[in-house]
């Protein structure tokens, strides 16, 4: 019984860590794609530009107004707690660190997995199922230059410029809590905010965006690209898929937390 409950660990543990090595591996060769200036070739370019306004552009109005609220909502229960524990120096200080360190970029690569990540996992995984990556194949079509790297590209793009908008938008708004509740002017609010961001928390925007671009699209990619059999099998592709993200997505916060603590 003992036997064969190790046997059973030890082909789940090789399957895992077969598993991690396809990844690291398709992750390797599409950097090697996206490092070759061959890649951009005007296909590509135009499947890129649509794939960013569908990632970006379209989903700008529902964002903003999201970042609008979220921003008078949390900063005002940040500044509220603030002065409940006598914190009103390190108010700009907290806020930043809060907005452009943690919640813009983790927020907007969960907004982005649920509505463009689930996307290209069920239509890479439709292409699959249909054999119509086989079809490309044939006629000497590049799968990754034509239909991975324009999405992974926007995908890094997108999510990075949309965090920066949504901290920008969020610190914004967060001026009306404080004008209404510290009678605060703008150019006070400014100030405090000019006075308390350092270029690491601009570094940390930037490297979450990217580090969380990658994933959101490079993920679903590979689990729609490995879909076979019937079309029952695409909701479990995306379901897989969509789990095996979000595992990625608090792996790469917990891993900024624990390096920006030491």
């Amino acid at each position: 019984m003992f036997t064969k409950l190790m046997l059973q660990v030890g082909e789940k543990s090789l399957s895992s860590l077969s598993s991690v090595y396809e990844v690291f591996h398709f992750t390797f060769i599409c950097f090697a794609h996206m490092l070759n200036p061959k890649s951009y070739n005007p296909a590509m370019r135009m499947v890129l530009i649509k794939q960013i306004y569908f990632t970006a552009v379209g989903i700008i109005p529902l964002f903003t107004t999201m970042a609008f609220i979220f921003g008078s909502v949390i900063i005002g229960v940040v500044i509220l707690l603030a002065t409940k524990y006598s914190l009103q120096d390190q108010i700009g200080s907290i806020i930043i660190t809060f907005v452009i360190d943690e919640f813009s970029p983790f927020f907007t690569a969960l907004l982005i997995s649920l509505r463009s990540g689930a996307a290209v996992n069920t239509e890479i995984a439709v292409m699959s199922v249909n054999r119509e990556l086989d079809t490309l194949k044939a006629y000497k079509i590049d799968l990754i230059d034509y239909l991975f790297l324009p999405r992974i590209i926007s995908g890094i793009i997108s999510v990075t410029s949309l965090s920066i908008l949504f901290a920008v938008i969020m610190l914004t708004s967060g001026y009306i809590f404080t004008f209404f509740y510290m009678s605060m002017d703008f150019l006070a609010y400014k100030y405090l905010l000019i006075n308390a961001i350092e270029v690491k928390d601009i570094l940390v925007l930037l490297i979450k965006g990217v580090s969380y671009g990658l994933v959101v699209m490079l993920i679903p990619i590979y689990s729609g690209f490995h879909t076979q059999g019937s079309y029952t099998n695409i909701p479990i592709s995306v379901l897989n898929g969509m789990v095996k993200l979000f595992i990625a997505i608090f792996f790469i916060e917990v891993a900024s937390l624990l390096i920006q603590s030491l």
